[in-house]
């Protein structure tokens, strides 16, 4: 940690979007008021450990590949309404910063809200309060809270869609989902079991587990390794284009799929969560480093 180094932070603007940059002795880190996403997170002295595409759209309206994107209220393509925006909307608004503070341990927490509101309304027919906390530190810390302030219950999905930074996809392994179910959505749906040991990723893979960790990214190309503790979650996906489908995107760089893989913490598919009048549901991450 480097202890010279006073806990601040400022708004700044990056690519045209309004950011929050958040200083602690131990780590930087910026957070998009556009969808309340993570853009980076460096410990002092290290690599970063998130990955942004160099293509990216930094355009508010447009989904911005990398960093951390907020899936909310719907994951993947809409049930029912094709014309609806993958991934649900919450990634692609502007979020109101309801302030930063310092808590124990030299560390920063950002506050980001949004509710439902005439834009909103046309694509989920539901009045809803969602917060998403940042913490900054040694480690880096998510959550994102959802509540229901209306007279008649709602289904939704949630996910914190993480693009890890890596040395090269060949390389790395995802440690801690041996022996866990999953749904393959390369294979159309079909259900399978993950092999006991960790995972290697080879080509196009796009899967949900029945599982919220924890979890071990070790990548020994850095070297590295980072461990994802979930709580509140159901489900993780881990998910990365290959070869063939990185072509077709137009954000992404032919070779770009080397460069990440998403492990993404949530409550999607049959994990999804129906909230009551008055409920709430609070899913958090936390991501910790290591040697």
């Amino acid at each position: 940690m480097v202890t010279d180094v006073a806990v601040t932070w400022q708004r700044s603007v990056r690519n045209g979007l309004d950011v929050v940059e958040l200083e602690t002795p131990a780590s930087t880190c910026s957070v998009a008021l556009h969808g309340a996403q993570v853009l980076s997170f460096a410990p002092r002295g290290e690599r970063e450990w998130l990955w942004i595409s160099p293509k990216a759209r930094w355009n508010v309206g447009s989904a911005l590949r990398g960093g951390v994107p907020i899936c909310f209220p719907w994951f993947g393509p809409h049930p029912t309404e094709r014309g609806f925006p993958a991934h649900g909307f919450a990634r692609t608004r502007v979020w109101r910063l309801a302030g930063v503070d310092e808590v124990a341990g030299e560390r920063l927490r950002a506050v980001f809200e949004l509710g439902a509101d005439a834009q909103t309304t046309p694509l989920f027919p539901h009045p809803f309060t969602a917060r998403t906390t940042v913490i900054a530190g040694d480690d880096l810390q998510l959550s994102f809270e959802v509540e229901n302030p209306g007279s008649d219950p709602f289904a939704c999905e949630i996910a914190l869609h993480t693009y890890f930074a890596v040395s090269d996809i060949a390389a790395i392994s995802v440690e801690g989902l041996g022996g866990c179910g999953y749904v393959d959505k390369v294979a159309g749906g079909a259900r399978r079991r993950q092999d006991d040991g960790p995972l290697h990723i080879v080509g196009e893979v796009d899967r949900v587990y029945d599982s919220a960790g924890p979890l071990t990214l070790v990548d020994p190309g850095v070297p590295r390794s980072l461990r994802l503790e979930i709580a509140g979650g159901a489900s993780t996906v881990v998910w990365n284009p290959g070869p063939e489908k990185a072509r077709a995107l137009p954000d992404l760089e032919p070779d770009g799929f080397r460069r990440f893989v998403c492990i993404e913490s949530g409550n999607v598919g049959d994990g999804r969560i129906v909230l009551p009048p008055g409920g709430r549901h609070l899913l958090s991450a936390r991501i910790r480093g290591g040697a």
